[in-house]
C-alpha cells in the first residue's frame, strides 16, 4: 500500500496543489465520487476539476465512470482513485531517476570540469581547451572542479533509492522524528 504522504507528492508532481486536493476528496470519499461534490468541496468552478482530473486521468491516477442524469438528461462522470497504478507510477519515478543519478555519477567520476572561480560556468576539459581555460563569461582562468563532494552526494542519494521501500520510508520516519526532536 502507498503512503498517503507519497500519493500527495505524486499528485503535487501532476496537478500542482489542486491535483492534491482533489485527489484527498477522492481517497477520502471512496469509489465513484461525483466531479460536482469535488468542485463543491473545493470551491472551484466545475471546468477547472474537469481539466486537473484530466490531468491525473492522462497519469492513469484515476478512473471515470460516466452515467446520465436523467433529470436533467447530461452525463455526470464518477471518479475513483487508482492506487495500483499511483504504486506502479511511483515505482517507474524511481526506477528513472536511479537511472538518471548512474548516469549524472558516471559522467561525475569519468569527465574532468572546469570553472571560474565566479563559477559562471561549468565545462568539460574539450571546451576548457578551445576556449583557453578562459570563462567565457568573466573571462577569469578556469580551473579543475572538485567534484568529490557531488559524487559522493549522488552515490548516498542511489544508495537511499536503491534500498527496498519499507526501509527507505523507515529511514524517511526517523529522519523526520530526529529533525522534530532538534
Amino acid at each position: 500500500m502507498v503512503s498517503r504522504e507519497k500519493i500527495n507528492q505524486l499528485a503535487m508532481q501532476i496537478g500542482g496543489e489542486l491535483g492534491t486536493q482533489v485527489v484527498e476528496i477522492l481517497l477520502d470519499q471512496g469509489d465513484n465520487t461525483s466531479e460536482f461534490l469535488i468542485a463543491e468541496k473545493l470551491e472551484v468552478k466545475i471546468n477547472v476539476i474537469r481539466k486537473t482530473l484530466y490531468m491525473l486521468q492522462d497519469a492513469n491516477l484515476v478512473n471515470s465512470m460516466r452515467k446520465k442524469d436523467k433529470k436533467k438528461g447530461w452525463y455526470i462522470y464518477y471518479w475513483t482513485f487508482d492506487e495500483i497504478q499511483a504504486n506502479a507510477l511511483i515505482n517507474k519515478m524511481r526506477e528513472m531517476r536511479i537511472s538518471n543519478l548512474k548516469k549524472r555519477l558516471n559522467a561525475e567520476q569519468n569527465i574532468s570540469y572546469y570553472t571560474c572561480k565566479k563559477q559562471c560556468i561549468r565545462t568539460t576539459l574539450e571546451r576548457a581547451l578551445e576556449s583557453d581555460f578562459t570563462c567565457l563569461e568573466c573571462e577569469k582562468v578556469m580551473h579543475e572542479v572538485d567534484n568529490s563532494k557531488k559524487v559522493k552526494l549522488i552515490k548516498e542519494e542511489l544508495s537511499f533509492l536503491e534500498q527496498p521501500e519499507e526501509l527507505a520510508e523507515a529511514l524517511i520516519e526517523e529522519t523526520n522524528t530526529a529533525e522534530a526532536e532538534a
